[in-house]
């Protein structure tokens, strides 16, 4: 395992006490960092990450649901919050509002939510990222599931968090937004867009995917230069993220960085996630999608050491205890979408978001599909 048992301890009683906590493991590292603090005295969670540059866990909803970013700082690790929880046994925050859909998303409904976006971009071209989400229960304790999950994505940024404001989270993503260390006048990040089964051979890639992989390539520069950055992009390549790969394109950019919170909101959310041009694609992802995203395609990141990391918030889950036929577990909402191009495939873009959400499927144990019997408790 790769939480260890006292951190597997403090993620449950946090959970039980509702007090935001938030375990996540660095791209390439095999070690669990934990954090976690109480909310404030109006019950939410805010990172330090604007008002101090403090050490801190972040995450947001996508760009048309709330502008909020909510977050733990780095106050106790596993051992201090179960240390405050022994002596305040009776300490209980309140739960979040927001629940997991207890139904997936209809084929019906991404049909037909396809056909209004594709009849668009046939007509005036452009990228359109359709999304749609699995809902799942399991009885399994979903430490052990992002356990799992960590273990299976060690390429990725993978989380398990707790807010008032988001509920749980778990995800491991593979897609860096920005990174920066302070004052270092440069930032690292990638355009990841163009997806294929992985292992379905070495050929060409086709011009779908191209086509949409340059989309975001152009993007990301033309948004850092207009900082005045200078832009440098590396050669296109491959990324694997378990069964499915990506093209990768790796970006830096150099010089008098005034405002990286200004630079992370006019990148987000990427071509990669909404689509072009993007006011647009919003519109119509909040038109044509039957649910909401919530923090799927937003950010997640963190502070640590004065560096910050920002990642787009992909191959994720929210979750929320729940009893099944007299079993306690948890409801899952996995989350996964495919950008859309003129000449999209209906099937193919459809079996692209089964095949990133498998990754996570196959780390929940005896999962039932659809639990409309669900309670939440």
């Amino acid at each position: 395992m790769l939480i260890t048992m006292l951190q597997a301890q403090g993620i449950r009683e946090c959970l039980r006490h509702n007090i935001p906590f938030a375990i996540y493991v660095l791209p390439g590292s095999d070690v669990p960092q934990f954090m976690a603090s109480l909310p404030d005295d109006r019950g939410e969670s805010h990172p330090g990450i604007v008002t101090d540059g403090a050490d801190c866990f972040f995450i947001s909803r996508f760009a048309s649901d709330e502008p909020y970013m909510a977050g733990i700082n780095a106050v106790m690790d596993e051992a201090q919050v179960i240390e405050y929880i022994a002596s305040h046994p009776d300490v209980m925050y309140d739960a979040p509002c927001e629940r997991p859909y207890l139904t997936s998303t209809r084929r019906v409904s991404y049909d037909e939510a396809y056909r209004n976006m594709t009849r668009r971009l046939r007509k005036d071209g452009g990228k359109v990222v359709l999304s749609r989400h699995e809902a799942l229960w399991s009885g399994a304790d979903i430490t052990d599931v992002a356990d799992e999950y960590f273990r299976h994505s060690p390429t990725a940024f993978r989380y398990l968090c707790f807010t008032p404001e988001t509920g749980v989270w778990l995800g491991a993503t593979p897609e860096l937004l920005l990174e920066s260390a302070t004052d270092s006048g440069q930032i690292r990040t990638m355009a990841l867009a163009g997806s294929r089964p992985t292992g379905d051979g070495t050929g060409e890639w086709d011009n779908k995917n191209i086509q949409e992989h340059e989309v975001v390539v152009s993007f990301i520069t033309d948004t850092l230069a207009s900082h005045g950055l200078e832009v440098s992009a590396g050669p296109l390549g491959e990324l694997q993220a378990g069964p499915v790969t990506h093209l990768y394109t790796p970006i830096t950019a150099r010089g008098d960085i005034h405002s990286v919170g200004q630079i992370i909101n006019d990148l987000n959310p990427t071509p990669a996630v909404a689509g072009w041009p993007r006011q647009l694609a919003i519109a119509e992802i909040d038109a044509f999608e039957t649910h909401q995203r919530r923090c799927y395609s937003g950010i997640v990141g963190v502070r640590t050491g004065g560096k910050l990391r920002v990642y787009v918030n992909l191959r994720c889950a929210f979750a929320a205890p729940a009893r099944l036929d007299g079993h306690d577990g948890w409801v899952y909402n996995l989350y996964a979408g495919g950008g859309l191009m003129p000449d999209s495939v209906l099937d193919d873009e459809w079996e692209e978001t089964g095949r990133k959400m498998s990754a996570l499927s196959l780390c929940i144990p005896d999962a039932t599909p659809s639990p409309l019997q669900a309670s939440f408790i």
